[in-house]
């Protein structure tokens, strides 16, 4: 069968959409579909042999002037499917990764301080860019046969803006290699690692965004600060974002710069794992976070928030911790301390472990290659 995938970048070396979008091809490849991928930027490395990649051309174009270009290549190229994470508007299957792209701009606006909020709701560029992600999105999802939401939030959120029926959105968690960071593989980096990290003894969360504000790294900041003061011995890796001033002057002014390691992007996370001891993800929102399902395939307990359509993944109390409000520091800090237990982290890791082999990258691709296969029979 052949499938055409639309995406702005193919790359596997870029971030957490871009390399599984790489893995879709090259699985759908393996299983012998004849698969093209649409794209703006193509990545100079290694790809997939296999398939074949149609450059769009490059400019400096809005949202709907690329959905465009990318209608015009998808008429051309008689595919029986194709498969969109949110660039156009001419496919079978929508897949947004990041949910509503237009209520996910808008809770990222929430999140900015009140100057900068007020801002961003009166400018003409982004009260125009808001119209246009509005626009690009109604077209998509009413032109798709099937709808694939990453969390049951995403769905009620796409049902709750578009008037979806519920029968047409499938629902797709994230799913990551989690052989890759299976706790065997990863005993291995353990004292290494801690070691070049100058952990010593101390009990370690790790916290990974690229988005520091919106994925809560403040509330997380504030409760290292209440387990310093209550006298615990901890650390705090930040691996994802790089901070500015205003974040080391945080951390200086909470009394915990010197037990936070602010480590900018990593991309071997395979031995912050290995070093931490549970993961903490305050976000404000997250469509699916791939961090929380890494830690879980990694063994190590997880808080993460409400927000956080992963969350539907954490069994609260036996396998990590899901708080109401990402703003309460004291309720992530009271969470955190209980994590000071070895005892209740390995029982915690080991069933957050045991629950992830149901979120496997294979599991997930054979599953969107369901919906796909689906899709192109409704439409003949």
């Amino acid at each position: 069968m052949r499938i055409a995938l639309v995406v702005d970048r193919f790359d596997p070396q870029a971030g957490g959409l871009e390399q599984w979008t790489c893995s879709l091809a090259g699985f759908l490849a393996a299983r012998g579909h004849d698969v093209h991928v649409l794209t703006f930027l193509q990545a100079a490395h290694a790809l997939p042999v296999t398939v074949h990649v149609l450059p769009l051309p490059r400019g400096r174009w809005d949202i709907v002037a690329r959905a465009r270009l990318v209608a015009r290549a998808v008429a051309g190229l008689d595919a029986a499917v194709v498969h969109d994470t949110g660039t156009g508007w001419s496919g079978d299957v929508f897949h947004p990764q990041t949910g509503s792209r237009r209520l996910s701009q808008a809770r990222l606006v929430a999140t900015h301080p009140p100057l900068l909020r007020l801002r961003a709701l009166v400018s003409p560029v982004s009260i125009g860019r808001r119209w246009q992600m509005a626009r690009l999105e109604r077209r998509q999802v009413r032109g798709a046969r099937r709808v694939i939401a990453v969390s049951r939030r995403v769905r009620a959120q796409l049902i709750a803006q578009h008037g979806l029926a519920e029968a047409r959105i499938a629902v797709i968690h994230n799913g990551v290699d989690t052989a890759r960071f299976a706790p065997e593989r990863l005993a291995g980096l353990r004292q290494g690692a801690r070691d070049r990290l100058g952990l010593g003894g101390a009990v370690t969360f790790l916290a990974a965004a690229y988005n520091l504000h919106l994925k809560g790294l403040d509330t997380a900041l504030r409760a290292l600060a209440q387990l310093v003061g209550a006298g615990a011995e901890v650390r705090l890796l930040v691996a994802g974002g790089v901070p500015d001033a205003g974040w080391l002057g945080l951390a200086s002014k909470l009394g915990v710069r010197e037990r936070v390691a602010f480590l900018g992007p990593v991309a071997a996370m395979e031995s912050l794992f290995a070093a931490a001891d549970a993961l903490v993800h305050p976000t404000r929102w997250d469509a699916c976070s791939l961090s929380v399902i890494e830690a879980g395939a990694a063994g190590l307990p997880v808080i993460t928030t409400a927000m956080d359509g992963a969350a539907e993944l954490v069994a609260e109390g036996c396998s990590g911790y899901v708080l109401p409000d990402p703003e309460d520091a004291g309720a992530l800090a009271a969470r955190m301390h209980r994590l000071l237990d070895p005892g209740l982290r390995g029982r915690l890791g080991a069933a957050a472990h045991a629950a992830s082999a149901a979120h496997d990258l294979r599991h997930n691709l054979a599953a969107v290659e369901a919906v796909l296969i689906d899709a192109a029979r409704i439409a003949g």
